[in-house]
């Protein structure tokens, strides 16, 4: 004899009442995640080069201090965090033209971040000019005040690969190459190859004459 096994029938919990309030909640989550992660119009952008595209989903905040050439392609799952922390710093996010930034990356802008024209992020790059301050130990983490910011710069034809953190005050020289998952905390020469924790350079290219990205 084939004993037939049926799934049990579970009940959702609580009233008509909260199953109505549940709903509405998730809706409203649902609709606040879309607009959320739904890239701004080119209108709201500071600047908007011509042929360039954000792929959704991505978040995008302050787009009005953001300026972008032409030719730029942002992947989806990138967070571009513009604030303004410190009523005395206005911040600006630059991207150059023809810049490649891959998915998942993150660059939290509290004064100014500047990526030169055919520079190449990778994915799930970090990029900040600032952080959470720490010095109070009787505040919690969220209650602490913004460090001041230093300039990050990427310079023209630089690559930054996967997993790499660019830390606040660095600058990447042109054409230099960041490996995968380095941490750098001091600025990078031109055509150099840094990697590692901290990031030291590893070898040290010979540069050719500077070409515009056409």
């Amino acid at each position: 004899m084939t004993q037939t096994l049926t799934e049990p029938h579970h009940r959702y919990p609580g009233t008509l009442a909260d199953r109505f309030r549940d709903w509405r909640a998730a809706r409203w989550m649902d609709r606040t995640m879309r607009r959320a992660l739904t890239p701004p119009l080119p209108v709201d952008f500071g600047a908007f080069g011509k042929g360039s595209f954000v792929v959704p989903p991505t978040r995008i905040t302050r787009p009005d201090r953001i300026f972008i050439g032409r030719g730029v392609t942002i992947h989806e799952g990138t967070w571009l965090s513009v604030v303004q922390a410190h009523a005395d710093i206005v911040p600006t996010m630059t991207i150059g033209d023809g810049v490649r930034i891959g998915r998942f990356s993150h660059f939290a802008c509290v004064g100014r971040i500047e990526i030169g024209e055919g520079a190449m992020i990778s994915d799930k790059v970090l990029v900040c000019d600032a952080y959470h301050g720490y010095e109070d130990v009787t505040l919690l983490a969220q209650q602490q005040p913004m460090s001041r910011p230093r300039p990050v710069v990427i310079e023209a034809g630089a690559c930054v690969a996967i997993g790499a953190i660019i830390l606040p005050g660095v600058r990447i020289g042109r054409n230099a190459y960041v490996a995968d998952w380095a941490v750098v905390s001091k600025s990078v020469p031109p055509g150099a190859i840094v990697a590692g924790n901290p990031a030291t350079v590893r070898e040290t290219l010979e540069l050719g004459p500077a070409r515009q990205v056409s």
